[in-house]
């Protein structure tokens, strides 16, 4: 057949290889459709290869090897149009939207992948893959209004699909505009990447851009602490859609281990940044060193007292509002629903980092972290004055933080709260003056 003979030509290897397929079939040894067809056949092949390179190889020699079968496949699909005098509209449509898609992958080559792909659609209008692929040339291209105009055709002239609508999400996101629009764009490119992963539950790409989209929604359009576990039940369906397929994406675990540290799941955000790190990330290893920091300097915070003598810290705890409770009635569910009386002893510097964490310690003179969501930073650093501010905190959420760090297990008490008008500051009122109105930027990468 003559598919297994192209095959075996390629497999020989070699710079010149694509010439020799060439000369195989346009030389008389192989004509007519039977030829184009195999010609198809190779170029899909390579396209596939490509893409894969593309999403999950990281050596260094990722440019070279995305080179190489992107010539395969456009030679290939140049030759499926030389193998009979007058190739259909059907070969013409299929190969020019490979080589399109194959050159979408090469830096410098947008203008003539979007030629390509805006000539296969005029011959098959729709043809849903090269819809897609010229949404994302427009998409690299940071031509998001085009982008969503492609992917939004391939939805209108080929019906839904899995594929299309997760990009449209992505555009979505990208959007840059109003507020109001912006908080909009965000809604809907969750819902369409809801409806993505209805489609096809097996792709990871569909619930790794879900969770992204749960991300989103946390960060622009304010929702609680809790959407981000939505996001990690996303990111956990991708992780496993691609172990089934023996694939590894180290954007998945660079993402889960933002959702996750915002969680302060420090120990799942630690996890998730050696994976990443391990894939081939560079950025996991940062990550992953910032996060093992944070978690010891606050641990280390706990168990030394911020280093404070038995007469400062007694100077401390004194004076705290009445009728409040400490950590340990917290602890034991013993508070019967009252603030927690506290003292900050100081402020991390994590500038935007979320969320804002405190010091404090209580009337027993426990120390904690008090970690407040939704909150500014800048802002509650001027509302609240280190070894002086007492402080009323309601509704707090209490948790041992624990992770482990090459080995050790480190852990530290933190109280949660979602909102800064959950805490008040002695005298002063809330620090609801403090709540922040988030942004997010969505990257390709991010998905």
């Amino acid at each position: 057949p003559l598919w297994r003979s192209w095959r075996a030509i390629l497999a020989q290897g070699g710079s010149d290889s694509v010439v020799r397929l060439g000369s195989w079939l346009i030389g008389g040894m192989a004509k007519g459709a039977a030829a184009a067809a195999a010609a198809l056949e190779g170029a899909e092949a390579s396209l596939a290869e490509l893409v894969d390179l593309e999403d999950y190889y990281f050596g260094p020699d990722k440019d070279q090897k995305k080179k190489n079968a992107a010539e395969t496949a456009v030679a290939c699909a140049d030759t499926a149009l030389t193998c009979a005098e007058k190739p259909t509209s059907a070969t013409s449509s299929k190969a020019n939207c490979i080589k399109g898609r194959a050159l979408s992958y090469l830096v410098g080559q947008e203008r003539l992948a979007e030629e390509l792909l805006s000539k296969a659609l005029k011959l098959d209008p729709q043809m849903v893959a090269a819809w897609n692929a010229l949404g994302e040339v427009y998409w690299n291209q940071q031509n998001y209004a085009q982008a969503r105009s492609s992917f939004e055709q391939a939805l209108e002239l080929c019906g839904p699909n899995a594929v299309s609508l997760r990009n449209l999400s992505m555009v979505l996101r990208a959007i840059e505009c109003e507020d109001l629009e912006k908080s909009n764009n965000f809604a809907a490119g969750l819902q369409r990447a809801k409806e993505a992963t209805v489609l096809d539950a097996s792709d990871p790409q569909n619930w790794e851009t879900l969770g992204n989209a749960y991300m989103g929604e946390f960060f622009v359009n304010g929702k609680r602490y809790e959407e981000l576990n939505k996001a990690l039940i996303a990111y956990a369906r991708a992780e496993s859609a691609y172990e089934k397929l023996g694939k590894r994406n180290p954007f998945l675990h660079l993402n889960r281990g933002e959702a996750a540290k915002f969680l302060e799941d420090y120990d799942l955000a630690l996890k998730s940044y050696a994976i990443a790190k391990e894939i081939g990330a560079a950025k996991g290893g940062d990550e992953y060193d910032k996060v093992s920091e944070l978690v010891k300097r606050l641990a280390g915070m706990v168990e030394r007292k911020g280093d404070l003598k038995a007469k400062r810290l007694k100077e401390l705890t004194a004076g705290l509002p009445a009728g409040t409770c400490t950590l340990a009635q917290l602890r034991s569910k013993e508070s019967g629903g009252k603030s927690v009386g506290a003292r900050v002893v100081s402020i991390l510097d994590r500038k935007d980092e979320i969320p804002v964490v405190l010091s404090c310690c209580d009337a027993d003179g426990e120390f904690f972290a008090l970690s407040i969501y939704n909150a500014e930073q800048a802002k509650v650093a001027d509302s609240v004055v280190p070894m002086q501010s007492a402080l009323e905190i309601s509704m707090p959420h209490y948790r041992q933080i624990s992770a482990t760090i090459k080995g050790v297990e480190v852990s530290y008490p933190c109280m949660r709260v979602a909102h800064p008008g959950d805490v008040a500051i002695v005298g002063h009122g809330t620090l609801a003056s403090a709540a922040v109105k988030a942004a997010f930027s969505s990257e390709k990468a991010a998905g």
